[in-house]
């Protein structure tokens, strides 16, 4: 199990690193491979940056807790890789909301975690060479009524066989 978190760029590095491999200097990413089976690394960084792409132009920050993620409304995801102009449209709390069910975008209860996360977000996209653009802010909202178990990633599933999963022999 990796508990630090790891991006799709790290996927060569690692490669490389398993092979015993020397990984290129200007390579981006870093090896894994020291945190699989619970390993930390001290050097990684807390966060990994997404591009979202094709259908919609977007960028995402993940952490351990929580998730941020922004989209360009104006912007082709077929025709443009970057905007200048992002709205925030996702922040959900992965620690009480694994399935992403409560989307927190908007709610004042959220705004000071959700200006820390734009402010790593911004970080990470001047880091990969992205012109800052501007991040307005979700529309503010109310509260829905539904609200997320907090126990739910407390179940242990561990054995229990799902309707599309072949039974044990």
């Amino acid at each position: 199990m990796i508990r630090q978190q790891v991006s799709t760029v790290d996927l060569m590095p690692t490669l490389l690193d398993a092979a015993g491999l020397p990984a290129p200097a200007d390579l981006h990413g870093s090896s894994f491979l020291p945190l699989v089976g619970g390993g930390t690394d001290p050097e990684r960084p807390e966060s990994v940056f997404l591009q979202i792409s094709e259908f919609e132009v977007g960028r995402a920050v993940r952490t351990s807790r929580w998730k941020y993620a922004v989209t360009a409304p104006d912007a082709n995801g077929w025709t443009e890789p970057s905007a200048d102009r992002y709205v925030e449209t996702c922040l959900y709390d992965l620690a009480n909301d694994p399935y992403e069910l409560d989307n927190l975008a908007g709610l004042t209860s959220h705004r000071e975690v959700a200006d820390s996360l734009r402010a790593m977000l911004l970080d990470w996209m001047r880091t990969v060479g992205e012109k800052e653009p501007v991040i307005e802010p979700a529309p503010e909202r109310r509260p829905r009524g539904r609200r997320v178990d907090p126990e739910v990633h407390d179940f242990d599933l561990t054995g229990v066989r799902f309707a599309h999963q072949r039974p044990v022999a």
